[in-house]
Formats: C-alpha cells, sequence, structure tokens
C-alpha cells in the first residue's frame, strides 16, 4: 500500500509554519546537501525499503522505531554536512 503525505500535511500534523527563504537560498540548501551527499541510502538507509518494513501509522511511531533501527543515521549525516 503506498501513502503520500504531502509536506503541508506534515507541517499541519506537526504545527509547524512553512519556511519562507529568500528567492536563492532553497537552492542552495539543495546543492550542498547534493555535495555533502547526507541523504544517501548508505548513510541514512534506504527509505524505499525502510518504509516497507515499518508497521506503525503515525510520525512519532516512525522517529522511534527508525532511531532504534538506524541510531548512527543523524550522526552520520551531520557530519557529512561538518565543515572541515
Amino acid at each position: 500500500m503506498k501513502v503520500k503525505i504531502s509536506n503541508k500535511e506534515i507541517r499541519r500534523y506537526l504545527d509547524i509554519e512553512t519556511p519562507e527563504f529568500q528567492k536563492y537560498v532553497a537552492p542552495l540548501i539543495n546543492l550542498a546537501n547534493l555535495y555533502a551527499q547526507g541523504t544517501r541510502p548508505n548513510v541514512v538507509g534506504q527509505m524505499s525499503e525502510l518504509i516497507q518494513e515499518f508497521e506503525g501509522k503515525t510520525l512519532v511511531e516512525w522517529e522511534k522505531w527508525y532511531l532504534k533501527k538506524k541510531p548512527d543515521a543523524i550522526k552520520k549525516q551531520q557530519r557529512k554536512f561538518s565543515i572541515k
């Protein structure tokens, strides 16, 4: 079963405002992520496979499950973005 949740829905559920960036900030962030490779499967896991394994229903359940499954993922990702 495929479930698609929009960013707008996620922000509504978490009661988060949509950030407003100046014109070139978002593309710059995307470029930084591209070069740092911080969201590659070897860093954070293969999301298409992980989401198939996940049996929960909520974002909170996902967060707990993911952190148990991939406890180093956030630190690995942060290291990719750290200034050397």
